[in-house]
Protein backbone atom coordinates (compact mmCIF):
# COMPACT_ATOMS: atom_id res chain seq x y z
CA UNK A 1 0.00 0.00 0.00
CA UNK A 2 0.89 3.64 -0.84
CA UNK A 3 1.14 6.51 1.87
CA UNK A 4 -0.17 9.87 0.43
CA UNK A 5 1.45 12.87 2.41
CA UNK A 6 -0.51 16.15 2.16
CA UNK A 7 2.43 18.85 2.10
CA UNK A 8 0.28 21.82 0.98
CA UNK A 9 0.40 25.04 2.87
CA UNK A 10 1.78 28.73 3.13
CA UNK A 11 5.20 27.68 4.76
CA UNK A 12 6.21 28.82 8.44
CA UNK A 13 9.02 31.20 9.46
CA UNK A 14 11.73 28.27 10.96
CA UNK A 15 12.56 29.42 14.40
CA UNK A 16 16.26 28.63 13.84
CA UNK A 17 17.16 30.24 10.51
CA UNK A 18 13.97 33.11 10.75
CA UNK A 19 13.89 31.61 6.94
CA UNK A 20 10.59 30.65 5.28
CA UNK A 21 10.39 26.74 4.84
CA UNK A 22 7.11 24.53 4.68
CA UNK A 23 6.10 23.38 7.99
CA UNK A 24 6.89 19.86 7.48
CA UNK A 25 10.77 20.34 7.19
CA UNK A 26 10.57 21.90 10.93
CA UNK A 27 13.11 19.80 12.67
CA UNK A 28 12.65 18.06 15.30
CA UNK A 29 16.18 16.31 16.62
CA UNK A 30 17.83 16.59 13.77
CA UNK A 31 15.33 15.42 11.50
CA UNK A 32 12.16 17.07 9.94
CA UNK A 33 8.88 16.28 10.70
CA UNK A 34 8.28 14.48 7.56
CA UNK A 35 10.81 12.47 8.05
CA UNK A 36 9.23 11.37 11.06
CA UNK A 37 5.66 10.65 9.61
CA UNK A 38 7.46 8.68 7.15
CA UNK A 39 8.97 7.05 9.69
CA UNK A 40 6.15 5.44 11.35
CA UNK A 41 4.78 4.29 8.45
CA UNK A 42 7.98 2.68 7.77
CA UNK A 43 7.86 1.17 11.03
CA UNK A 44 5.08 -1.52 9.76
CA UNK A 45 6.65 -1.89 6.35
CA UNK A 46 4.64 1.14 4.37
CA UNK A 47 7.60 2.64 2.44
CA UNK A 48 6.05 3.47 -0.82
CA UNK A 49 5.46 7.61 -0.22
CA UNK A 50 3.62 9.81 -2.13
CA UNK A 51 4.27 13.73 -1.54
CA UNK A 52 1.48 15.77 -2.81
CA UNK A 53 3.58 19.12 -2.40
CA UNK A 54 2.38 22.85 -2.67
CA UNK A 55 4.12 26.06 -2.20
CA UNK A 56 7.70 26.04 -1.20
CA UNK A 57 7.68 22.01 -2.76
CA UNK A 58 11.26 22.68 -4.03
CA UNK A 59 12.49 23.17 -0.58
CA UNK A 60 10.99 19.32 0.15
CA UNK A 61 12.66 18.24 -3.22
CA UNK A 62 15.74 19.45 -2.67
CA UNK A 63 15.53 17.85 0.45
CA UNK A 64 14.78 13.78 -0.04
CA UNK A 65 17.59 15.09 -3.17
CA UNK A 66 20.30 15.77 -0.82
CA UNK A 67 20.58 15.51 2.69
CA UNK A 68 19.24 12.02 2.32
CA UNK A 69 22.77 11.36 0.90
CA UNK A 70 24.23 12.83 4.19
CA UNK A 71 22.99 10.43 6.31
CA UNK A 72 25.20 8.12 5.46
CA UNK A 73 28.95 7.43 6.60
CA UNK A 74 31.23 7.79 3.52
CA UNK A 75 34.39 7.72 2.41
CA UNK A 76 36.35 9.87 0.07
CA UNK A 77 38.93 9.49 -2.33
CA UNK A 78 40.96 12.34 -2.50
CA UNK A 79 43.00 11.45 -5.30
CA UNK A 80 39.96 10.94 -7.92
CA UNK A 81 37.01 12.28 -5.74
CA UNK A 82 35.44 8.79 -5.59
CA UNK A 83 32.71 8.83 -2.59
CA UNK A 84 31.52 5.55 -1.49
CA UNK A 85 28.92 4.67 1.33
CA UNK A 86 30.05 2.75 4.75
CA UNK A 87 26.69 1.95 5.73
CA UNK A 88 23.33 1.07 4.87
CA UNK A 89 20.38 3.56 6.30
CA UNK A 90 16.92 2.25 6.90
CA UNK A 91 15.35 4.84 4.15
CA UNK A 92 16.91 3.30 1.85
CA UNK A 93 13.92 1.20 1.02
CA UNK A 94 11.71 4.00 0.87
CA UNK A 95 10.48 4.89 -2.49
CA UNK A 96 9.40 8.86 -2.62
CA UNK A 97 7.11 10.60 -5.59
CA UNK A 98 7.28 14.30 -4.83
CA UNK A 99 4.31 15.66 -7.02
CA UNK A 100 3.68 18.91 -7.38
CA UNK A 101 -0.11 19.57 -6.88
CA UNK A 102 0.12 23.47 -7.08
CA UNK A 103 0.43 26.59 -5.06
CA UNK A 104 -3.21 27.52 -3.67
CA UNK A 105 -4.79 23.81 -4.26
CA UNK A 106 -7.24 22.48 -1.30
CA UNK A 107 -6.66 19.12 0.12
CA UNK A 108 -9.35 17.07 -2.14
CA UNK A 109 -7.63 18.57 -5.12
CA UNK A 110 -4.29 17.63 -4.13
CA UNK A 111 -5.39 14.17 -3.67
CA UNK A 112 -7.16 13.78 -6.41
CA UNK A 113 -4.10 15.31 -8.79
CA UNK A 114 -2.38 11.99 -7.73
CA UNK A 115 -4.96 9.87 -8.86
CA UNK A 116 -2.73 8.22 -11.53
CA UNK A 117 -0.25 7.09 -8.48
CA UNK A 118 -2.98 5.83 -6.35
CA UNK A 119 -5.56 4.75 -8.45
CA UNK A 120 -5.20 0.58 -8.37
CA UNK A 121 -5.75 -0.22 -4.50
CA UNK A 122 -6.53 1.43 -1.01
CA UNK A 123 -3.93 3.83 0.19
CA UNK A 124 -3.19 5.85 3.61
CA UNK A 125 -3.84 9.60 3.74
CA UNK A 126 -1.67 11.46 6.10
CA UNK A 127 -1.07 15.35 7.08
CA UNK A 128 2.63 15.98 7.16
CA UNK A 129 2.65 18.20 10.13
CA UNK A 130 1.20 15.39 13.11
CA UNK A 131 3.14 13.22 14.91
CA UNK A 132 1.34 10.29 16.99
CA UNK A 133 1.52 6.40 18.33
CA UNK A 134 -1.06 5.33 15.98
CA UNK A 135 -1.18 1.89 15.48
CA UNK A 136 -1.31 1.40 11.55
CA UNK A 137 -1.88 -2.11 11.11
CA UNK A 138 -4.59 -1.70 13.54
CA UNK A 139 -6.28 1.13 11.34
CA UNK A 140 -5.95 -0.42 8.45
CA UNK A 141 -7.86 -3.83 9.90
CA UNK A 142 -10.66 -1.46 10.86
CA UNK A 143 -11.10 -0.09 7.86
CA UNK A 144 -11.40 -3.73 6.13
CA UNK A 145 -13.43 -4.60 8.99
CA UNK A 146 -16.03 -1.87 8.29
CA UNK A 147 -16.12 -1.44 4.87
CA UNK A 148 -16.40 1.98 4.14
CA UNK A 149 -14.82 4.39 1.67
CA UNK A 150 -12.87 6.05 3.76
CA UNK A 151 -11.53 5.25 7.75
CA UNK A 152 -10.71 8.79 9.83
CA UNK A 153 -8.68 8.39 13.06
CA UNK A 154 -10.62 10.13 15.75
CA UNK A 155 -8.41 11.73 18.86
CA UNK A 156 -9.20 13.51 21.62
CA UNK A 157 -6.91 16.42 21.29
CA UNK A 158 -4.37 17.42 23.95
CA UNK A 159 -5.65 20.89 25.51
CA UNK A 160 -3.96 24.25 25.57
CA UNK A 161 -5.07 24.89 28.98
CA UNK A 162 -5.84 23.51 32.07
CA UNK A 163 -8.52 21.32 32.66
CA UNK A 164 -11.08 21.51 35.49
CA UNK A 165 -12.91 18.88 36.94
CA UNK A 166 -15.85 19.25 39.19
CA UNK A 167 -17.78 16.10 41.19
CA UNK A 168 -20.32 17.45 43.20
CA UNK A 169 -18.33 19.96 45.46
CA UNK A 170 -15.04 18.64 44.71
CA UNK A 171 -12.97 20.25 42.70
CA UNK A 172 -9.59 19.35 40.54
CA UNK A 173 -7.63 21.08 38.03
CA UNK A 174 -4.65 19.38 35.53
CA UNK A 175 -2.61 21.67 33.76
CA UNK A 176 -1.87 18.93 31.19
CA UNK A 177 -4.76 16.99 30.42
CA UNK A 178 -6.83 16.23 27.28
CA UNK A 179 -9.55 17.79 26.16
CA UNK A 180 -12.31 14.86 26.83
CA UNK A 181 -15.26 15.27 24.37
CA UNK A 182 -17.13 12.20 24.93
CA UNK A 183 -19.64 12.49 22.25
CA UNK A 184 -17.26 13.79 19.41
CA UNK A 185 -13.60 13.33 18.21
CA UNK A 186 -11.43 15.45 15.85
CA UNK A 187 -9.48 14.24 12.28
CA UNK A 188 -6.64 12.72 13.62
CA UNK A 189 -5.43 13.38 10.42
CA UNK A 190 -4.29 9.35 9.81
CA UNK A 191 -6.88 7.81 7.10
CA UNK A 192 -7.37 5.09 5.25
CA UNK A 193 -9.52 5.25 1.73
CA UNK A 194 -10.42 3.13 -1.12
CA UNK A 195 -9.61 3.51 -4.76
CA UNK A 196 -13.26 4.52 -5.88
CA UNK A 197 -13.08 7.55 -3.34
CA UNK A 198 -11.99 9.29 -6.72
CA UNK A 199 -14.78 9.77 -7.86
CA UNK A 200 -15.64 11.93 -4.71
CA UNK A 201 -12.76 14.28 -5.75
CA UNK A 202 -12.20 17.04 -8.34
CA UNK A 203 -8.71 18.21 -9.30
CA UNK A 204 -10.44 21.76 -9.06
CA UNK A 205 -8.67 23.95 -6.60
CA UNK A 206 -11.22 24.72 -4.66
CA UNK A 207 -12.25 20.68 -3.66
CA UNK A 208 -11.77 20.43 0.47
CA UNK A 209 -11.46 17.22 1.58
CA UNK A 210 -12.21 18.38 5.23
CA UNK A 211 -15.33 20.60 4.21
CA UNK A 212 -16.79 18.97 1.24
CA UNK A 213 -15.62 15.31 0.74
CA UNK A 214 -16.20 14.71 4.40
CA UNK A 215 -19.78 15.66 4.37
CA UNK A 216 -20.70 13.86 0.99
CA UNK A 217 -19.48 10.58 2.15
CA UNK A 218 -21.16 10.60 5.38
CA UNK A 219 -24.56 11.26 3.89
CA UNK A 220 -23.63 8.27 1.86
CA UNK A 221 -23.01 6.39 4.98
CA UNK A 222 -19.62 5.92 3.57
CA UNK A 223 -17.34 7.07 6.58
CA UNK A 224 -16.01 4.81 9.38
CA UNK A 225 -14.25 6.24 12.63
CA UNK A 226 -11.37 4.74 14.30
CA UNK A 227 -10.49 6.02 18.02
CA UNK A 228 -6.85 6.81 18.91
CA UNK A 229 -6.34 7.82 22.59
CA UNK A 230 -2.92 7.54 22.34
CA UNK A 231 0.05 10.16 21.76
CA UNK A 232 -1.13 12.81 19.37
CA UNK A 233 0.27 16.45 18.08
CA UNK A 234 -0.24 18.40 15.67
CA UNK A 235 2.34 21.28 14.81
CA UNK A 236 0.20 24.83 14.65
CA UNK A 237 2.50 27.43 16.12
CA UNK A 238 6.25 27.33 17.43
CA UNK A 239 5.17 26.35 20.64
CA UNK A 240 3.91 22.90 19.33
CA UNK A 241 7.76 22.38 17.66
CA UNK A 242 9.42 23.68 20.88
CA UNK A 243 7.31 20.90 23.17
CA UNK A 244 8.13 17.88 20.50
CA UNK A 245 11.68 19.28 20.74
CA UNK A 246 11.60 19.26 24.48
CA UNK A 247 10.15 15.52 24.17
CA UNK A 248 12.56 14.37 21.84
CA UNK A 249 15.56 15.70 23.68
CA UNK A 250 14.28 14.01 27.09
CA UNK A 251 14.28 11.28 24.84
CA UNK A 252 10.41 10.29 24.67
CA UNK A 253 9.21 9.76 21.40
CA UNK A 254 6.40 7.92 21.60
CA UNK A 255 6.00 8.65 17.47
CA UNK A 256 8.74 6.76 17.00
CA UNK A 257 8.29 3.56 20.12
CA UNK A 258 10.20 5.43 22.37
CA UNK A 259 8.52 6.09 25.30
Amino acid sequence: MKCLILCGGRGVVDPISRNRIPKCLLKVGNRPLIWHVMKLYSSYGYTDFVLALGQEGDQIKEYFMNSFELLHDIEVNIADNNVKSLNKIPEENWTVKLIDTGISASTGARIARCERYLKHEPFFITYSDVLADVNINELLNFHKTNNKLLTITGINPPSRFGTFYQKGDSLSYDPNAKLEMHMSRINGGFMVANETIFTKLSPISECNLETEVFNALINEDQVSLWKHDGFWQNVDTERDIDYLQRSYEINKRPWLGIN
